[in-house]
């Protein structure tokens, strides 16, 4: 088994090659500033050539579906909607902020949290190792005073950083942290490919 994984939620655009032990055997990725378009099938098609991989090599691809960028989000699924009809393979859509926390250097967070736009953030509680509570997009504000005293794993929320009773550890989105939740979780591809939309979570993505 390897997986195509693709991270397009936010400013990096990634793409990673994992085998079914969870190796990393390639990685392309950089910080895209709006160039996920441009980026990601040059990339994509790199990674196979440096790997020595066909298209035909692959088990399947996974995908960071949101929360994120309503554009980046749409990108990458239009791209692997395409790459999947095309050659046939299953499309497992992964959890955006869940996979933020696929690191063995955090400690456990009580919360993962992403910027949204404006003072909005992207939040979900850790219930357990495993386990997490519904997403909510919340005023920064409201959340600190929810969160004080407790530890957070965020992405891009440096703005709003130092906050009274909170410990921050940064984390980032990476395409093999896709695909290495795919393998950690179990998951199974979706069964409604024509059907499968992003997590956007509310109506305003941006990130402007």
């Amino acid at each position: 088994m390897t997986l195509l994984a693709i991270e397009t939620a936010y400013d990096v655009c990634g793409a990673a090659l994992v085998s079914a032990d969870g190796v990393v055997i390639g990685l392309e990725e950089q910080v895209a500033h709006r160039r996920h378009n441009e980026l990601l099938a040059p990339a994509v098609e790199r990674l196979l050539g440096t790997a020595g991989l066909q298209w035909s090599d692959l088990s399947g691809i996974a995908l960071s579906a949101g929360p994120g960028s309503y554009s980046g989000l749409r990108i990458g699924l239009s791209y692997v909607k395409g790459a999947a009809y095309g050659m046939g393979l299953p499309v497992y859509p992964v959890p955006t902020l869940a996979s933020l926390l696929l690191d063995s250097r955090l400690p456990p967070p009580h919360w993962v949290a992403a910027w949204s736009h404006r003072e909005q953030v992207y939040v979900q509680r850790r219930e357990a190792e495993a386990e997490f509570g519904s997403i909510e997009c919340l005023d920064w504000q409201s959340f600190a005073k929810r969160a004080a005293g407790e530890t957070i794993a965020g992405y891009l929320l440096e703005r709003f950083l130092p906050a009274a009773g909170i410990t921050y550890v940064q984390t980032c989105p990476s395409a093999a942290k896709v695909g290495k939740f795919v393998l950690d979780r179990s998951l199974r591809p979706t069964s409604d490919l024509d059907n499968l939309v992003p997590d956007y979570h509310h109506e305003l993505q941006t990130q402007g």
